[in-house]
């Protein structure tokens, strides 16, 4: 397994805190690849493409925020970032994490770390998600990707 997607609520949430809870990041960085996530107010969530992980942290469980789509990775704090276009791309580089959200609800995230899709699992049937399921190494992958520049 690679991932798991699944589809969140429609509405103002801290969803990505409660996808990306559990999960110890202390020595990582967060990347904003793409972003259109707003708070009520209709302000950003994410005013920069890099953040440490302190910072991310503490922005994604500040208040509710609506989120139309999103391209976040997680890497290492001393490894170079790259731009990621592809499935094949994300497989060679030193991405320990992408998250995907599009239409607002639908959720998809490659790891190439089984603990972490355990505790991403674990977080999606705690927090109630619905239509849960593990990817494969193998299937429609590329089909996200490309929505994102492949």
């Amino acid at each position: 397994m690679i991932g798991i997607r699944f589809k969140i609520k429609n509405e103002y949430n801290t969803f990505l805190n409660k996808i990306l809870s559990h999960i110890d990041t202390g020595y990582f960085q967060w990347i904003i690849a793409e972003s259109e996530v707003y708070f009520q107010k209709g302000l950003e969530l994410f005013d920069k493409q890099v953040y440490t992980n302190s910072e991310f942290q503490n922005l994604i469980k500040s208040e509710n925020y609506y989120t139309v789509f999103c391209n976040i990775q997680l890497y290492n704090k001393e490894t170079e970032i790259y731009e990621i276009h592809n499935y094949e791309e994300f497989l060679k580089s030193k991405c320990v994490l992408i998250l995907f959200i599009t239409d607002n609800e639908f959720v998809e995230i490659y790891t190439k770390d089984k603990k972490l899709l355990k505790i991403l699992k674990n977080n999606a049937s705690n927090n109630h998600f619905s239509k849960i399921e593990l990817i494969p190494s193998t299937g429609k992958i590329k089909e996200i990707f490309s929505a994102y520049g492949d």
